[in-house]
């Protein structure tokens, strides 16, 4: 199979046509590993052999790639994904790869400014532990929260939030005196451990920490799709719920089957239940609503710095263009989602 890079397009039209189609098929419909590529492939073999171009055989690269979406995309594929195209597994995989990488840059940064050995206090001590298991429990809300486990998710998500304030708590309140000096590239080496072990981690195998075990209980699956809709699939409560009405009252009407035998695997029934044209819909006001959260961080954390450096600091302009790019990022975000509804 020949890979995009290695495809040379005679037409400037056809490559701008590969590369949006492309992006549009990864981006908003979260294909199986290799089969863009494999697309494009036929795509460059049938214009190479016509002479004619990519959009006058297969139409524009959007409604195509929503095309090979519907016909090529296999629903076990995505019954296992959320809006965004993650497992529970690389959900928790990936942010704790980004955890570790946030966490070697604020190492090596401290390491820069204050030298190569840091106090280590009571203060720092509480503080710096507590904050790390908040941002543990984090990394385990975005994994329940896509294996439909929305209440264990909100559970975590509440403890992270403890963690964090009890953190900043104990470095504003605690005792500041030093107990003993810690070479800070050990914090360096203890960042890039957990950064490289999270990366390495296969996701198949962090998916069974938090994947449910089966149950054939017809309570236990409508209970399971209740999540499944309201987590991953982006689904309001209300609506959710009439869904598992409609589940119930079918069962209550043919006493003796259970919703296994009825509906089938609970994860491609609720696949099913979300897909369509108001799944990306869903999906685009998600990420305006993470970005948003996520800029509204980034602000906080550099307001301090930001009224108190001076502007002629590095750190100053570090951290303005943090604070930039996340507005602009939820800016974007924000304005692809009303341009999507």
């Amino acid at each position: 199979m020949a890979a995009t890079m290695e495809i040379r397009w005679a037409h400037k039209e056809d490559e701008r046509w590969a590369a949006t189609f492309k992006l549009h098929l990864v981006t908003e419909f979260h294909p199986p590993k290799g089969l863009a590529d494999q697309v494009l492939s036929e795509v460059h073999e049938a214009v190479t052999e016509t002479g004619q171009l990519a959009s006058d055989l297969f139409g524009e690269p959007r409604a195509y790639a929503a095309r090979v979406a519907a016909d090529r995309i296999d629903e076990t594929h995505t019954s296992g994904r959320d809006l965004g195209g993650a497992t529970p597994g690389e959900r928790f995989t990936n942010a704790l790869t980004l955890a570790g990488f946030c966490a070697l840059v604020l190492s090596v940064m401290h390491w820069v400014r204050d030298g190569l050995w840091t106090d280590v206090s009571v203060a720092s001590l509480a503080g710096i532990g507590a904050l790390a298991a908040g941002v543990l429990a984090g990394c385990l809300v975005g994994a329940l929260h896509a294996a439909g486990r929305v209440q264990a998710a909100r559970a975590w998500a509440g403890a992270a939030a403890v963690a964090v304030v009890a953190g900043i708590t104990a470095l504003a309140t605690l005792p500041r005196h030093g107990l003993f000096a810690l070479p800070v590239p050990v914090l360096v080496v203890v960042s890039a451990v957990v950064m490289a072990g999270a990366h390495k981690l296969p996701d198949a195998t962090a998916d069974r920490w938090f994947t449910r075990l089966r149950s054939e209980g017809s309570a236990q699956w409508m209970q399971h799709l209740d999540g499944l809709l309201r987590g991953p699939h982006g689904i309001p409560a209300d609506q959710a719920r009439e869904h598992v009405e409609e589940v119930r009252s079918h069962l209550a009407s043919t006493p003796g089957l259970t919703a296994q035998d009825e509906f089938g695997d609970v994860e491609i029934y609720a696949a099913r239940l979300a897909g369509g044209p108001r799944r990306t819909q869903r999906a685009q006001r998600r990420t305006a609503h993470l970005a948003g959260i996520f800029a509204a961080a980034i602000v906080i954390a550099n307001l301090d710095a930001l009224r108190s450096a001076e502007v002629t600091s590095i750190w100053f302009w570090f951290g303005a263009l943090a604070v930039a790019y996340s507005l602009g990022y939820a800016a974007m975000q924000y304005r692809n989602f009303r341009h999507q509804r």
